[in-house]
């Protein structure tokens, strides 16, 4: 096979990332965005960041595809650290961690909203509450998102906020949409 085959075939496969659509969903069953801190997206204490946010939520809550995806990874530890990785839609990897138990196998399909696990307690030094660490890494870099002047800026460009990811979508799905302040039903008026 010649270089200019190949090299048309490896930009097919990358570009059939974006073309699968990207479903969204709350990892964690039950979860509103008042039970993480959008805020802790690019914390920097010491000398790491945290790169994802943590959704606190009762130990044994079940944990949910955000997307859906293929299982590359997955660590079923019986002390703790429980932790998948799935590769969604634009090269995304959804890493789900702190987990009491993992259902998923490696290199299964999930679908957006299936049971892939249940919330655990992070495995420290120190006790703290139960919760599922999530956090996203794009594949390709996102230059748009390139912050010179902060801590861990090239870094930034890996990572997708979690926050954003979660809630943005709220804003454009229909199903959600409110009624208009001076119209207090649902469907147009008949004349």
């Amino acid at each position: 096979m010649n270089k200019p085959m190949l090299l048309l075939g490896a930009l097919t496969i990358f570009m059939m990332g974006y073309w699968i659509p990207e479903d969204r969903h709350v990892p964690v069953e039950g979860a509103k965005p008042y039970d993480w801190n959008p805020a802790s997206f690019w914390y920097v204490g010491g000398l790491n960041a945290q790169k994802g946010i943590n959704i606190f939520a009762s130990k044994g809550t079940p944990v949910e595809a955000t997307t859906g995806g293929w299982v590359i990874y997955r660590e079923n530890d019986p002390e703790g650290d429980n932790s998948v990785w799935v590769l969604g839609a634009k090269w995304r990897l959804h890493h789900y961690a702190n987990m009491d138990s993992v259902n998923v196998q490696p290199a299964s399909w999930v679908k957006t909203g299936e049971q892939i696990g249940t919330v655990g307690t992070p495995v420290s030094a120190k006790p703290r509450p139960a919760n599922l660490y999530y956090s996203i890494r794009s594949l390709p870099p996102q230059v748009s998102e390139w912050e010179p002047d902060k801590p861990f800026g090239l870094d930034r460009v890996f990572y997708v906020n979690p926050h954003e990811f979660l809630t943005a979508y709220q804003a454009t799905d229909s199903s959600h949409e409110q009624p208009s302040p001076g119209n207090t039903s649902p469907t147009p008026e008949k004349p």
